[in-house]
């Protein structure tokens, strides 16, 4: 028969080593699907524009920073109960560098949302407003944002810092706020920018006439208008709900809500990714299979359209 002080313990322990394993295998398996998207970028580049596959390598490598300086360090500092990894000294830098790639994954969240409406609008106009050189001034731009963003909440307040004795962050009430005025900042932009362009492709679904071909015949577009409409409908939905629960978690303690906030936007960009585009989906489970077949484990990524459909591109 268990004594209560026993029960107690076991409680205790059980979701350490839950939480542990968590953090553990979230960011293991995280880090490993990141590494293989990004490996595939270049092979599918011919279905996806050249700026949208810099601003998504952008975001994976946030997304793989967020999740290495936690996917290790957080059990860690369960196994051992203290506050710090390794030693006391780098007791704010885990914090530091997941407070810094998350404002960076969430501004680019803004861009890659203005990128994709304007492109949607007018395809010309994106190619002359994001140019390369332009893009890469951006990613500049928003990390030097991100680092200031990061600097002023250590300059005003304490880091958030991992307790393990409640298992979750303990974040000041300062950087919540900020945080909160950072998705507030980032959701608003985006999903008018998507409105626009939702609107622009109702109005040209309903009120366009449809393209006529050389030959004289109609051009089959009811497919692709709706296709396109649905899912920048299903990205505004995303993005609020992603913004909603990220403000949920900021200001909960239950310890499962202080995964979401680590994981859901180290998580993010590879989700709708491989949601909403059907190239990266099907890169991703042939690189996949490939791991398991050692003879062609490293053959190139071939994408086969159906030739009795035409060729459906990438919404980004």
């Amino acid at each position: 028969m268990l004594y209560f002080e026993d029960a107690l313990w076991i409680r205790e322990n059980f979701w350490k080593d839950a939480i542990g394993t968590l953090y553990f295998a979230l960011g293991f398996s995280g880090i490993a699907f990141h590494l293989i998207i990004i490996s595939i970028l270049p092979e599918i580049s011919n279905f996806i524009s050249h700026p949208a596959v810099l601003i998504l390598s952008s975001q994976f490598t946030a997304s793989l920073i967020q999740l290495f300086v936690v996917f290790v360090p957080v059990p860690a500092m369960i196994a051992v109960n203290q506050p710090y990894f390794v030693n006391p000294v780098m007791i704010n830098v885990p914090a530091f560098l997941l407070i810094l790639s998350q404002c960076f994954a969430f501004v680019l969240v803004i861009i890659i949302g203005f990128y994709r409406s304007l492109r949607i609008v007018s395809s010309k106009a994106g190619k002359l407003i994001f140019p390369d050189k332009v893009i890469y001034v951006i990613i500049i731009g928003v990390f030097c944002f991100s680092f200031f963003f990061t600097v002023n909440i250590c300059a005003h307040t304490t880091i958030r810092r991992f307790n393990p004795s409640e298992l979750n962050w303990k974040l000041q009430y300062f950087e919540v706020i900020s945080f909160i005025y950072l998705v507030a900042f980032i959701i608003v932009p985006t999903t008018l920018f998507s409105l626009i362009a939702l609107s622009f492709l109702i109005y040209k679904k309903l009120f366009q006439k449809p393209h006529t071909s050389e030959d004289g015949e109609d051009e089959d577009e009811t497919d692709a208008p709706r296709e396109t409409i649905c899912s920048l409908f299903f990205y505004i939905i995303f993005d609020l709900f992603f913004c909603f629960w990220i403000c949920m978690s900021f200001l909960s303690s239950v310890p499962f809500l202080s995964l979401s906030h680590v994981f859901l936007t180290a998580y993010w960009p590879l989700m709708t990714s491989l949601t909403l585009d059907v190239h990266i989906r099907a890169a991703l489970f042939y690189r996949i299979r490939n791991v398991f077949q050692p003879q062609s484990a490293n053959s190139p990524i071939v994408i086969r359209p159906n030739k009795k459909e035409t060729v459906k591109f990438s919404k980004f």
